[in-house]
């Protein structure tokens, strides 16, 4: 919000420089910033704070502040013989959404521009000037906080003024032009006959203040927070009207608004003020009660306040007050909707002392005797080896349409109970929609080498309940080295995945093979890494129907580790010493039937190797012309060592011997 300083200076008699006050404010929890002239400053305003939304809000603070005298304009009204409740009538429908509604009349105005002093004040705070009777009503806006509106009361049908909730699909014109589609949660303002203005929110266009207006109703009413801010966030209308009205109007200040606007006019714009006021209010709203207790204030901010210091700073906040013993009973002014309880006001009398100069009377000091495990461990290393591999990092939104979940009919998502919108109806059930989404939008721009990966939280649904787990996934498609001058083309495919996993397998120390994955919905092809432990990783081929319903015409694979397995991994690092002897190393090639798995192989050899046997790769695969039909020639490189002496040939001779006859027995293998 943009404040004036001239401006400020008609409530409050202030010496500061403009960056002296900026930082006296910003100290204070208005965090403050100066204008390029150094006549303005910026306030960052939290939404707490709806009493600061005005020049004598912040004037309010900067008295509290410096110890000055607070101004209150001189308000003075010659008011006419007519009385008010002869030119309008006000009734209430919604007494939730309107708590209160009052009016005021002037007639006889003339309608024209406004003096350069009130158009200059206005721009300087970013408003245009519009015409004299729109500017008043703008500018005791921004001088005293709370939002009115004026209407053309000749165009007021009936003198009526009915304030209610809307129909459904109900539509008035704004003052913006455009046409609003209402719902019930909005409220309107109307006449006997049609909607006037959007409560809270803007006027209607139909009632508009224009130069050939004589006849004014000056409304000031106080709304209900919740209602206006529904309204306004459907609309997606914010105005300064609603800004103020959804962090809570002053209930109590409607008649010195409308005496101020209406004496404005008057001096600005003539007319003939009508006597009276119509204050509908059916149900008074009482102002909130507060214990504070100066012990339990000290305590909680670590300063001993003396009762000058804290009677001073009450009556600084406008905060009514008297003292038994210890504890001020107070009274919440109407303008603070923000100071609830006690340790609220503990919070104000901090904010006014000084953040700054509450000194620190305690030095922590200790001793680490224990090292506590860090449970993202585990996490930070995967996402370092992931990084590692060429991988980016991608956060997905947490919430899904339906559509998107049923694509892994296996799941069952769990629904949320109040959804923003049907793209964010249930929580993920797997992190792989929101990858695959990724996915597809990097497509649609052009780019097709991608390696993905997400940790976070899925949610399924269960009997009467739903849990809460983390999650590791991945994807990958297109290339991941592409084809250069003396580079051979690499693909992101399965054997990638695969070559992941089985280097995690060594890295985390578990035991294990892999094993075909049956009757998945995800992938057309998949296979999963089981442990003594149970599984450890998934991997595979997303199916082309999942693709489809994304939109990709690459093919993807994916990759979902079970981090509670990999949670369990023993903290230490075990050492091993370097090899004091040296190995043998031996070639094993076989024929086979094609029908044999590389796998089920490296089983065998795994077997009978014994505890000798140190590594087992296979490099080369073979299935052309030179070998008979219905069989492929594989290739694998043994590696034999012991810990405790040098290995003999004959040693390793005997068991190459059995793991021939084992593979030949087993699945009819042949040696080439």
């Amino acid at each position: 919000m943009i404040v004036s300083m001239d401006w400020l200076k008609d409530f409050v008699s202030f010496k500061l420089a403009p960056q002296e006050l900026a930082d006296l404010l910003t100290g204070a929890g208005l965090e403050s910033t100066v204008g390029e002239n150094g006549d303005t400053l910026d306030i960052e305003l939290t939404p707490n704070r709806p009493d600061c939304m005005s020049h004598f809000g912040v004037a309010r603070e900067i008295a509290l502040l410096t110890d000055a005298k607070l101004k209150q304009t001189d308000i003075s009204l010659s008011e006419s013989d007519q009385l008010v409740e002869d030119a309008v009538t006000i009734i209430i429908e919604d007494e939730k959404g309107s708590p209160r509604y009052s009016a005021r009349v002037v007639k006889g105005v003339k309608v024209g521009a406004s003096p350069d002093w009130m158009v200059q004040r206005l721009e300087l705070c970013g408003i245009r000037s519009i015409n004299s009777v729109v500017d008043i009503s703008n500018y005791v806006l921004l001088e005293l906080g709370h939002p009115l509106h004026t209407f053309d009361l000749g165009l007021v049908e009936g003198e009526t003024i009915i304030v209610r909730s809307a129909k459904k699909n109900e539509k008035m014109v704004t003052l913006d032009g455009e046409n609003r589609k209402l719902s019930s949660d909005h409220l309107l303002i109307c006449d006997s006959k049609k909607p006037v203005g959007l409560a809270g929110i803007m006027g209607g266009e139909n009632t508009e203040v224009t130069e050939k207006t004589t006849d004014v109703l000056i409304e000031c009413a106080y709304f209900d927070p919740v209602t206006i801010r529904k309204g306004a966030k459907k609309l997606n209308l914010s105005s300064e009207a609603s800004r103020r009205f959804e962090r809570g109007a002053d209930y109590d200040d409607v008649t010195v608004v409308l005496d101020r606007t209406a004496q404005l006019i008057t001096q600005i714009a003539g007319g003939e003020i009508c006597a009276g006021v119509v204050d509908c209010y059916p149900k008074v709203i009482k102002p909130k009660n507060v214990l504070l207790n100066r012990k339990r204030a000290e305590s909680s901010i670590g300063v001993a306040f003396d009762d000058k210091f804290i009677r001073s700073t009450l009556d600084g906040l406008g905060i009514g007050h008297k003292k038994k013993n210890d504890q001020y009973e107070c009274v919440i002014p109407s303008f603070r909707p923000d100071l609830e309880r006690e340790i609220d006001l503990c919070e104000e009398l901090a904010r006014v002392y000084g953040f700054d100069k509450i000194e620190s009377k305690t030095t922590y000091v200790g001793d680490v005797t224990t090292i506590l495990p860090d449970e993202e461990r585990t996490v930070d290393e995967l996402r370092d080896y992931f990084s590692g591999m060429g991988f980016n990092e991608v956060m997905t939104n947490s919430l899904l349409s339906e559509q998107d979940a049923q694509t892994l009919s296996e799941l069952k998502p769990l629904p949320v109970a109040n959804p923003l919108s049907r793209e964010m109806s249930v929580m993920r059930p797997s992190l792989l929609p929101g990858l695959l989404g990724a996915v597809n939008y990097n497509l649609r721009r052009g780019e097709n080498d991608l390696s993905l990966f997400e940790y976070g939280n899925v949610f399924q649904a269960e009997e009467k309940k739903w849990a809460e787990s983390p999650q590791f996934s991945g994807v990958a498609c297109g290339d991941r080295v592409s084809k250069g001058w003396r580079q051979d083309q690499h693909k992101n495919d399965f054997y990638l995945l695969k070559g992941v996993v089985c280097d995690l397998v060594q890295r985390f120390g578990f035991d294990g093979s892999f094993t075909e994955l049956e009757n998945s919905s995800v992938f057309s092809y998949g296979m999963r890494w089981e442990t003594s432990s149970g599984w450890l990783a998934d991997i595979g081929l997303v199916n082309n129907d999942i693709l489809g319903y994304y939109d990709i015409g690459l093919p993807v694979v994916s990759v979902n580790l079970n981090l509670e397995l990999f949670n369990s991994t023993i903290e230490a690092v075990q050492f091993s010493k370097l090899p004091q002897f040296p190995s043998i190393d031996r070639d094993l090639s076989l024929s086979v039937p094609s029908t044999v798995t590389i796998g089920e192989l490296e089983s065998i050899i795994q077997e009978n190797g014994t505890d000798l046997l140190l590594a087992a790769k296979l490099y080369d695969l073979y299935g052309g012309d030179q070998i008979e039909s219905g069989m492929q020639g594989v290739t694998f490189s043994l590696s034999f060592r012991s810990d405790d002496r040098t290995l003999q040939d004959d040693e390793v001779d005997t068991i190459m011997e059995k793991i021939i006859s084992e593979t030949s027995s087993q699945v009819n293998a042949k040696l080439r």
